[in-house]
């Protein structure tokens, strides 16, 4: 018999959607773990006590007939439910859907969408292709002419299932019978490669044919030997020689398996130089056509010529399966103009800076002539192309013609830019002649803002735009220059808002795994990861906000997904951070003791009072800014104890964020809440890191000085790196939302609206990159698409938007939108683990009965199904359940 509520729930209104495995999206291949855990989401709310049917049909590679495996799991387990069944092999295959059922067995819901996914090669002993590459004497260092590999394989049927496992030391592409197999770039992608190497996974059956296959190899330089960093950089850091490793697993139609490994003893895999004469991540890379050898990567191409590999010695105990998505050309970026200059060279604005490559149409071209392309962020003033901010990163790309028309992309550099000069063209350059590619991580996008305001609009798009530029393969800080390093300050402070915009957490975590080697291998947190000893960063030591990122990030990853068990990988790093920091610190909990570099730390950096040539010298004093972000750090790691099981690490993580916030108070803060460093930066981190808290005298004091400081500037910023993110939340907490808006809306620099008054498409490194007169700062560091000051976002979306999680996974959010500043409507979403959470309001004329002023607010909040929201809208807070829902409030 069934129960009222069962007969209320018709199986259409109960959908289930987004079934996803761990991180990824879509059916995904190369899992790197045999036990994935599943998500999905509910349309409605599950009646009480139903469960979900958990089907799964598994395949071995090659088999015909699956492994059908049932149970049921709670419905309320949705989010990164345990895999329920035995774990999966290597290469074995799962098609999963699940389905919402009663307690007796009854369906509640269709069954879901099909969820396709596949492991990777699991275990480190299974890997058995050795490194092969070039077997000539190469140049020690610098513009080294990168090889061709090949190899033919004679395979005795068509297969029915073939995996390709590849991993480079360098950077490879693949071709299969003159084919390449993915458009993915910038392959293995850059981790601490002393500790590990990513290894990716292919399906390749449809590839490969019966009889004669050929398989072909570009190797590149890249973050293995290529030079790395400013101040010169450094080359070969992890090693001098390049090689490809390629292991193909494959089953007949008989069942019968092969493997057909790269090696250098079968005398079948060759190398030769090929047409990249050399190639450079920052500087660019030379080509030259008439080296190309067609038909090199068929069979039956004739090799007589080409030497035989040598190996290239790594230890494949360090191969893993790659976890994050890889860097792939994610849309196009169309010309908005092609002007020919006087000198007959061609200049193209594509309208947005970002990370790009031109794809060329190489027309009309005799042999031997030569086309060179430059990409910058900015023109000077004259119109001429900015290059003085590059440093030694020219972004000069040179194609050799071997007088047949063709078109080309580099393979092995990535540009930062919004113009790009082609010089030595034929003829007539349209937009026909350019396929201009956008290149990032290929992370799914998760949040979305928009107002009424369309600068403020553009200010959101800024912050997005160099997210997507500097997340590539890792949290970089620029895109063009010769740094792109993965600062961890940058990340530390642009946390928060990166979750918001992307699903980050396979990318960060990925990331995070080489902070906690680097910190185990220099005993503290680099200033960025992958390490490379650089200048005067050369000697690791431990400095505030950049270390602080042990927590933050692992934190901000937390509060967004809810994820415990990447929250546990990570806890080791914390606490090491945390130990270290505390023996820093004086008796009263100050942490003032001088870091053992030269600069020391780097408090409130690129305080905009600072002059162009010295980015340390802020107003804020140093100490207070390091003893404000390592209480943070110690609140965190308290929390993290707690999520985790760990009441004593709670308890000594607690006390100890108790003595450094005692501490911080008696040094920094007078009795009238005036504090010892006056200035915007530090009440923003006294009042929004929460110092303040339990004391309402001293923060509102403090409130009220911090919006006297923001009028008396006439709403213009002056923090730097450590006070943004904070200086907006600050003035919010403490009721000063009129000079919160005051100083977001600013257009005079040093604000974030004079950028976006500039032209800017992009977040700059510094507040006055350029100058109000067009010229580019003349600062050694300047850089127009940096993301750290596009932290601003993250108030856009809680305080203007009006979502902000209150528990981890948004399991609860706050709903508490501010209009000001003249904004009638504002919108913002977020898909969290259980489907979209969004808010959207307007102001309008209404009832004169309902307010006093005729106005109304009027609200559309979505809640997911599973998730609660906090209304604080008002005088009566409220909460809501799932659902849809529309509220009116007097304005």
């Amino acid at each position: 018999m069934t129960n009222e509520s069962e007969s209320l729930i018709s199986p259409a209104g109960q959908a289930i959607s987004q079934l996803r495995v761990e991180h990824f999206h879509g059916d995904t291949i190369g899992l790197p773990t045999g036990a994935p855990r599943l998500s999905w989401d509910y349309e409605t709310v599950p009646p009480a006590d139903s469960e979900i049917v958990f089907h799964v049909e598994r395949r071995t590679l090659g088999a015909v007939e699956p492994v059908v495996q049932e149970t049921r799991v709670p419905a309320d387990d949705n989010v990164l439910c345990a895999w329920p069944f035995p774990a999966l092999a290597s290469f074995e295959s799962a098609v999963a859907t699940v389905r919402l059922v009663s307690r007796s067995g009854e369906p509640l819901s269709p069954v879901s969408e099909p969820l396709r996914f596949e492991t990777a090669l699991l275990e480190n002993f299974d890997h058995f292709a050795d490194f092969v590459g070039p077997s000539w004497a190469e140049p020690e260092t610098d513009h080294r002419h990168l090889p061709l590999v090949r190899a033919e394989i004679t395979l005795r049927d068509k297969p029915v299932a073939a995996r390709l496992t590849l991993t480079a030391l360098g950077m490879v592409e693949a071709e299969i019978n003159g084919v390449r197999i993915a458009d993915d770039a910038l392959l293995p992608g850059w981790t601490v490669y002393s500790d590990r190497l990513d290894c990716w996974t292919f399906d390749i059956t449809d590839r490969l044919v019966a009889g004669a296959n050929a398989l072909g190899f570009w190797l590149g330089d890249g973050w293995w030997r290529g030079r790395l960093g400013f101040d010169g950089g450094w080359v070969n850091f992890y090693g001098d020689k390049i090689g490809v490793a390629a292991q193909i697993d494959l089953v007949y139609p008989d069942g019968g398996t092969e493997r057909i490994l790269s090696n250098s003893w079968d005398r079948a895999w060759k190398v030769t130089p090929g047409p990249i004469v050399c190639s450079d991540l920052y500087e660019g890379e030379r080509y030259d056509a008439r080296l190309e050898q067609p038909g090199w990567s068929m069979p039956g191409f004739d090799d007589s010529s080409w030497k035989h590999v040598a190996e290239v010695h790594y230890d494949t105990a360090k191969l893993v399966n790659a976890e994050l998505p890889p860097v792939s050309p994610i849309e196009r970026d169309e010309p908005v103009s092609i002007t020919k200059r006087d000198d007959g060279s061609w200049l193209i604005d594509f309208g947005q800076n970002c990370s790009q490559r031109m794809r060329v149409h190489m027309r009309g071209l005799d042999s031997g002539d030569v086309v060179t392309m430059r990409h910058v962020e900015v023109l000077n003033p004259d119109g001429s192309l900015a290059t003085r901010t590059l440093r030694r990163g020219q972004q000069c790309d040179v194609y050799t013609s071997n007088g047949t028309d063709a078109w080309w992309e580099p393979r092995f550099a990535m540009h930062g830019f919004r113009y790009a000069s082609i010089e030595g063209y034929k003829g007539e350059l349209t937009a026909d002649d350019i396929d201009c590619r956008v290149y990032h991580t290929d992370m799914e996008r998760a949040g979305w803002f928009e107002c009424s305001d369309p600068m403020i609009n553009r200010l959101h798009e800024n912050a997005v735009w160099s997210m997507r530029s500097n997340f590539v393969s890792i949290p970089m800080d620029c895109p063009q220059r010769d740094e792109r390093m993965g600062w961890t300050g940058d990340i530390s402070l642009f946390a928060p808002t990166a979750t918001y915009l992307y699903d980050t957490q396979s990318f960060l975590a990925n990331w995070l795994e080489d902070v906690r080697g680097e910190q185990l291998r220099y005993g503290t947190i680099p200033f960025y990861v992958p390490f490379v000893p650089l200048g005067v960063w050369a000697q690791s030591a431990a400095i505030a906000i950049w270390g602080d990122a042990a927590a933050t990030v692992p934190w901000a990853l937390y509060m967004d997904g809810g994820d415990t068990d990447a929250l546990r990988r990570t806890y080791p790093l914390m606490t090491a951070w945390i130990d270290e920091v505390a023996g820093y610190l004086s008796d009263d909990g100050v942490w003032d003791r001088r870091p053992e570099f030269a600069i020391g730390q780097l408090g409130d950096w690129l305080d905009p009072a600072a002059p162009p040539d010295n980015p340390m010298l802020a107003m804020t004093e140093k100490e207070l800014v390091a003893t404000a972000f390592f209480a943070q750090s110690c609140r965190i790691a308290a929390d993290v104890a707690r999520v985790l099981g760990e009441p004593a690490d709670a308890i000594r993580f607690g006390e100890l964020y108790d003595h450094v916030r005692g501490g911080f108070i008696g040094r920094y803060v007078g009795e009238n809440g005036i504090m010892t460093s006056d200035t915007q930066c530090a009440y923003a981190l006294a009042i929004a890191l929460g110092l303040l808290d339990d004391d309402d005298t001293l923060r509102t004091a403090a409130g009220d000085r911090l919006a006297q400081l923001v009028r008396e500037s006439g709403g213009k910023v002056a923090t730097g790196f450590a006070g943004t993110p904070y200086v907006l939340p600050a003035l919010s907490r403490t009721g000063h939302d009129d000079e919160a808006y005051a100083l977001l809306l600013s257009t005079e620099c040093p604000s974030w609206l004079y950028q976006v008054k500039m032209g800017a498409t992009t977040t700059w490194e510094r507040w006055d990159s350029m100058m109000p007169d067009g010229t580019v700062n003349p600062g050694g560091m300047t850089s127009f698409n940096h993301y750290a000051l596009g932290s601003v976002a993250h108030w856009l979306h809680a305080r203007i938007g009006g979502l902000e999680p209150v528990e981890p996974g948004w399991k609860r959010f706050r709903v508490a939108p501010m209009p000001g500043g003249g904004i009638t409507h504002a919108s913002t979403s977020h898909m969290t683990p259980y489907g979209l959470a969004a808010c959207s309001w307007s102001v309008s004329d209404g009832d004169a009965g309902l307010s006093g002023t005729g106005r109304v607010m009027t609200v559309e909040i979505d809640v997911p199904v599973g998730t609660t929201a906090s209304v604080e809208i008002g005088s009566e807070p409220r909460d809501l359940p799932s659902g849809h829902h529309t509220l009116t409030f007097p304005f």
